[in-house]
């Protein structure tokens, strides 16, 4: 008899549902309600949950599925909506889709760099708006090639960028707690401090995960020592960043933001980010790619492995999960 898999969505992916249902039957219940989960649990070998604003593996279920032993989401991360360390404290496996997201990511922040050293964005808006022809409208632009690139944070993401930035050149450098001297080497980059980054890069991506101990890591000091004319890139968390200090920096001095993420979403009306030709704005959009969809192969191929008896490769420790977003 096969172990039954909860899956609180529908599965969008026929090929990776055959590849799922070799290995187990699936209960689908297209429900954001956790009282739902709590109320299907029981009998269930595991559960799988989409992305949602609220908490749907909660102590409550994980207790009252005394058969579970896998808990996923859908999505490329955990900590938004399943309680992954208790989780993790009982024994269960958590896995997530974070394999899926690192490509896309890397592209797009490839293009809001390629954007703001070129001004594409701004020569596309003023020619549909106010100015027909704005050829002249800026001084020269810049190129990608042998600029000096910071990335902040070197996960999965983090990596992704770096791999696609050394196309354009060697001189990447990288802030992360988990870096060691040997994998630096053996990716070809650098390790920095915070500080060091900032006053030393041309180009500044942040890229790293959302906790307590990140929040608003980046503020004053950090864009005070910002060179003139460089670039800083936000793909990961608002929050990360003092807002009110990034729009003081912006306004005392020649920098250029990118930014996909804010510290309020949506971004107020009246945002002074709004009235700047140095400020590339899109709305939390780095993840809208077709090829996220990926996602659900991705989790076939982690729900082959558990049942294959194999670890698979998203299996969260406690310590990787502490370190995941938690929004």
């Amino acid at each position: 008899m096969k172990p039954k898999l909860l899956f609180m969505c529908k599965i969008d992916d026929e090929q990776a549902r055959a590849r799922i249902e070799e290995y187990a039957d699936i209960v689908e219940i297209e429900s954001q309600d956790s009282k739902d989960v709590i109320g299907n649990i029981e009998g269930m070998d595991g559960v799988v949950v989409p992305y949602t604003g609220n908490m749907l593996v909660t102590k409550e279920v994980i207790d009252k599925g005394k058969d579970l032993r896998l808990v996923g989401s859908t999505y490329g991360g955990t900590r938004q909506n399943i309680e992954d360390i208790y989780c993790l404290e009982k024994g269960l496996t958590v896995i997530h889709t974070g394999a899926s997201r690192p490509r896309p990511m890397a592209e797009y922040t490839l293009a809001l760099v390629m954007s703001s050293l070129l001004q594409i964005h701004n020569y596309n808006l003023y020619m549909r708006t106010t100015e027909p022809w704005p050829r002249f409208k800026y001084d020269r632009t810049r190129i990608l090639d042998k600029r000096k690139i910071g990335i902040v944070g070197y996960g999965r993401i983090g990596a992704e960028i770096a791999r696609i930035f050394r196309f354009f050149t060697d001189d990447i450098n990288v802030r992360s707690n988990h870096l060691t001297p040997e994998q630096a080497e053996n990716d070809g980059v650098a390790r920095m401090e915070l500080d060091e980054i900032f006053s030393a890069c041309d180009i500044i991506i942040l890229a790293g995960g959302y906790n307590k101990s990140t929040h608003h890591m980046i503020g004053e000091k950090q864009f005070a020592l910002m060179k003139d004319q460089a670039v800083f890139v936000n793909i990961a968390r608002g929050k990360m960043v003092d807002q009110a200090a990034m729009i003081r920096a912006l306004e005392g001095k020649n920098i250029y933001l990118a930014l996909d993420v804010f510290e309020n979403e949506p971004l107020e009306d009246d945002s002074p980010l709004r009235n700047s030709d140095r400020v590339l704005l899109t709305p939390h959009r780095a993840n809208n790619s077709i090829e996220f969809e990926q996602r659900w192969q991705c989790l076939a191929d982690e729900i082959v492995k558990f049942y294959s008896g194999q670890t698979p490769e998203s299996a969260l420790t406690i310590e990787r999960a502490k370190m995941m977003s938690e929004s």
